[in-house]
């Protein structure tokens, strides 16, 4: 298994790559490539969540914490006093760090629910959802969700790739307990998850202009023609 720094310097590169691919193209904006990357890098540590690492947890839970506070500051700052906003970040803070944390240690275990593919498209839709909802563009708000996911799935593929010794031809144990559909051990886990997808996709923004724009051809004649 990888461990974290591996994992986060692995997004990084990945995601970078993939934002700047579409920002020398022109379909992203220097903002919107910057916003990317950085959502694939969080993804691409996302899935160790559910580490027994304290370590792990604890990044994970402050970025958490802060892109929390950081949403309820973008949704309240114009609605409500500026008191009962800073009220509002530090009721999110305690409810993040002791309660939610506790919460996800008590219910998962390593490679369990967090480390298949249902979680990382349930945690792309989700970016995607409160994106749109904290007032950014259908478009961009879809790229975000979607570079989230791309990271979360950097990630199971690196821990399936150090799963193999390719110097003694051999597989360890924990091959094939990254990357799988769903947790199988947890099927009430997985059935809550496949809930959740449908539900966050019945409320997502529309998708055409996301769609055109990543299947146009004309992205992948630029970058093939670029010197």
């Amino acid at each position: 298994m990888a461990n974290f720094k591996t994992h986060i310097q692995f997004a990084t590169v990945g995601s970078g790559l993939a934002s700047t691919a579409l920002l020398a193209t022109q379909t992203l904006s220097f903002k919107e490539a910057f916003m990317c990357w950085l959502a694939g890098t969080i993804g691409g540590i996302l899935p160790d969540i559910d580490s027994d690492n304290s370590y792990s947890l604890g990044i994970l839970f402050g970025i958490l914490t802060l892109l929390a506070c950081a949403s309820t500051i973008a949704y309240s700052v114009y609605k409500i006093p500026i008191v009962w906003v800073w009220g509002l970040c530090f009721l999110v803070y305690c409810a993040m760090q002791f309660v939610v944390r506790n919460l996800f240690k008590h219910f998962t275990i390593h490679r369990g629910v967090c480390h298949s593919l249902l979680a990382g498209i349930a945690a792309g839709l989700l970016l995607t959802w409160a994106s749109y909802k904290l007032g950014y563009t259908a478009t961009t708000s879809w790229f975000l969700g979607a570079f989230l996911s791309f990271g979360f799935l950097l990630h199971l593929l690196l821990d399936e790739i150090y799963s193999v010794d390719f110097m003694n031809v051999s597989v360890k144990r924990s091959f094939g307990t990254a990357i799988k559909l769903f947790d199988y051990n947890n099927i009430k886990t997985a059935l809550a998850l496949a809930i959740v997808i449908v539900v966050l996709a019945m409320d997502a923004p529309p998708y055409h202009t996301f769609i055109a724009k990543i299947f146009n051809p004309q992205i992948y004649v630029q970058l093939i023609s670029m010197d």
